[in-house]
């Protein structure tokens, strides 16, 4: 950034001669444009100096622009300059906009020092300049007029304020100014401790927000650590930008041994004998606004809790947040910040950050049921396909499995009971994001079943049995496991048909069965293990993988989105331009959509084993369809439909023809049903998959079924 000396009053004279100037031109052009013209004589030289006028014109409006920020900085008795025995000197940037920036991130720096010290009005007058937040400039000079100390104070002061403002009942007309605040702070932050953003503040402004995160404040005669203020910062923030990776390794990483450090002896006291017996819970380190009672107001996300005047800890309710949830939601909006966090061990420390939280800290995460954000960090950081997320996904479930062998255990009929229900339901929260982690990676799924390598290393066939039992208790994560696998035999059709035909698909198709088979029951022993009947079980099973497939083909899922792309060619009557694999998952989109609307598919399977065989079927006959290669046989069966041509012999008709009417699309499935080999395997895919829920059922030694 490159900066002018401008001196007053000099300056304005300057602005005023500069903008008369630019008048007389422009009057001298018109003048003389005329004469010209009345004379018959070129105007070329008026055009000149009209030209030459304009130009003088918009210098004079950047100036006049310049002096108004000067005589703002003036009125505001903002100095960026310096006095000389020659003058007064202030000194503007040469871009506009960085000084409008500079003077707009000085104002609402001013404001916010007032209203933490207790001036009402400038919270109204900070919320102003929230808009301005994205600006680096603007916050550059924000974060510099404050600083890390600024920052922590002004957010335990907007706290404090609306605490004051519940006592007499006014919460609600202040809560909107203080969120604008807020989000205000939480914008300028995160771009201020991104290295790759104009904004950064340098390392060192990150150590002090470390240095005063671990330091003890006061407000309003509560004491308070700097990072219980510098949560709401954190929680404010909507993602945009994010807290970046670097943050998270240096305030982020610190804030969570800070609370171990200051919470793992009571935590210790409430598992020992008189804490259990007292029924103690695991207290997290609250937030300020927790503390203040002000939670509900200052984020309306967050739980409620109770009466404002009255600090959490005295109270019966337990709403609100902890500094590590609100660090989470800062992390959940940014994988590798997620990863940041989660990816790491403390030094001393003998476990890493994710298995702590699955761990010794888990119980905290219930003390105000505040779990999404952990849940949503967690999820963000497993669901990639880069190294990272596979090793803290094969981490999570090593961790996790040693709670799923308590959890789960034969009754007195063999049958699987939930023998730690207590467990059970703390784990809850972790089943939909367990669950997503897993169908991003579900071929380390296929692997720890089938291959026995390329699996999640440390864990056996039985141990991911068990997970399976535990995620899938979760509708939601069973839909996305299942639509996933189905994804896999699709692409593995696609993959092999034109090399193997209808003979040789069947050796790749069986173990995929054996993977749906253990998927499927995983979320029939679920029901069952929470006390669900046969009957009622049967029917989720069923809606539950119709669920799946229709999550694959919708505009979201693996094979929705592959194929939209193909849908205006095949429309258009370029269907023999499309390659095998593209025309082959259009076909089978096409057929498990039309099903799936219908309630066919649901509806003619008797079980879920059905359901399975039925897709598979399914996407073996899409790729017969996409090779276009039929018998002389299949040929002469199909003369006299409606999709063949009269020649003889019949020719198929373009398939967008065939597709267009649904009576003609049916006929043609079932004809190329007739003619295809899969009939004849259909049986041996379905044992397959009763085989895979036998193989589940021996691995969690239960025969009662």
């Amino acid at each position: 950034m490159s900066y002018s000396g401008v001196k007053l009053p000099e300056f304005d004279t300057l602005v005023a001669r500069h903008t008369a100037a630019a008048t007389q031109m422009q009057e001298l052009a018109a003048r003389l444009h005329a004469e010209l013209a009345g004379a018959g004589l070129d105007t070329t030289p008026a055009e000149r100096i009209r030209k030459l006028a304009a130009q003088v014109g918009q210098e004079a409006e950047d100036l006049r622009k310049r002096q108004s920020i000067v005589r703002e900085m003036e009125r505001h008795k903002i100095a960026f300059g310096a006095s000389t025995a020659a003058g007064s000197f202030i000194t503007v940037p040469d871009s506009l906009r960085e000084a409008q920036g500079q003077l707009d991130g000085t104002l609402a720096a001013k404001a916010a020092k007032a209203a933490a010290a207790g001036d009402k009005n400038a919270l109204k007058q900070l919320q102003a300049y929230a808009a301005k937040a994205q600006d680096s400039s603007f916050t550059k000079t924000f974060l510099r007029q404050l600083g890390a100390k600024g920052m922590t104070q002004v957010s335990a002061a907007i706290a404090a304020q609306l605490r004051a403002d519940a006592a007499g009942g006014n919460a609600g007309a202040s809560a909107k100014q203080a969120q604008e605040a807020m989000r205000l702070l939480a914008t300028t932050l995160a771009k201020g401790t991104n290295p790759k953003d104009p904004a950064y503040m340098g390392d060192a402004f990150l150590d002090e927000l470390v240095k005063h995160g671990r330091t003890e404040f006061k407000v309003d005669g509560t004491t308070y650590f700097g990072y219980q203020a510098q949560a709401l910062i954190w929680r404010a923030g909507d993602g945009k930008p994010p807290f970046s990776e670097k943050f998270m390794q240096v305030v982020g990483r610190d804030a969570i041994v800070f609370e171990k450090e200051k919470f793992q002896d009571r935590w210790a006291a409430s598992k020992d004998a008189i804490g259990s017996a007292l029924g103690s819970r695991q207290v997290p380190m609250a937030d300020l606004a927790t503390v203040l009672g002000v939670a509900r107001w200052m984020i309306p996300s967050t739980p409620s809790m109770g009466p404002a005047k009255q600090p959490v800890s005295q109270s019966p309710h337990r709403g609100g947040s902890a500094v590590i949830d609100d660090l989470f939601h800062a992390a959940s909006s940014n994988a590798k910040s997620a990863q940041a966090l989660l990816n790491h061990t403390p030094a001393g420390w003998k476990q890493s950050v994710l298995s702590y939280m699955l761990t010794d800290r888990l119980g905290a995460f219930h003390f105000h049921g505040n779990t999404d954000p952990f849940a949503e960090a967690l999820r963000k950081a497993t669901t990639g396909k880069d190294s990272v997320s596979l090793s803290l996904t094969t981490e999570a479930l090593n961790t996790l499995k040693v709670h799923a062998d308590k959890v789960f255990r034969p009754d007195d009929n063999d049958r699987l009971t939930i023998a730690d229900r207590k467990l059970y339901d703390e784990l809850s929260f972790l089943r939909r994001p367990v669950g997503s982690a897993l169908a991003s990676h579900i071929d380390q799924v296929y692997g720890t079943y089938i291959t026995k390598s390329e699996g999640f290393d440390g864990l056996s066939k039985a141990e991911l049995d068990r997970l399976l039992v535990l995620v899938s208790s979760d509708r939601d994560a069973a839909v996305e496991l299942q639509a996933a696998e189905a994804a896999r035999v699709v692409d593995r059709v696609n993959d092999h048909y034109p090399t193997s035909g209808d003979k040789g698909i069947k050796e790749q198709l069986i173990p995929e069965a054996k993977v749906f088979g253990h998927l499927v029951e995983a979320r029939r022993l679920a029901l069952l293990a929470n006390a669900w009947d046969e009957e009622q079980t049967k029917k989720d099973v069923k809606d539950t993988l119709n669920s799946a497939f229709a999550l694959f083909t919708s505009p979201i899922g693996g094979l929705g989105t592959k194929v939209a792309g193909e849908l205006g060619g095949l429309v258009g009557g370029k269907g023999a331009e499309v390659a095998f694999d593209k025309l082959s998952a259009y076909i089978v989109n096409r057929m498990i959509q039309t099903s799936v609307t219908s309630g066919e598919a649901l509806r003619t399977a008797a079980d879920q084993n059905e359901m399975v065989d039925w897709l598979m079927q399914s996407a073996v006959i899409s790729a017969r369809i996409a090779t276009g290669e039929w018998s002389e046989e299949a040929m002469r069966d199909a003369k006299g439909s409606t999709y063949v041509t009269d020649d003889q012999p019949p020719k198929l008709k373009p398939i967008h023809e065939i597709m267009a009417d649904p009576k003609t699309f049916d006929d043609f499935m079932e004809w190329a049903r007739r003619h295809s080999a899969i009939e004849s395997t259909s049986n041996e895919l379905a044992n397959t998959v009763r085989t895979a829920r036998d193989k589940t059922h021996d691995n969690l030694n239960i025969t009662g079924y």
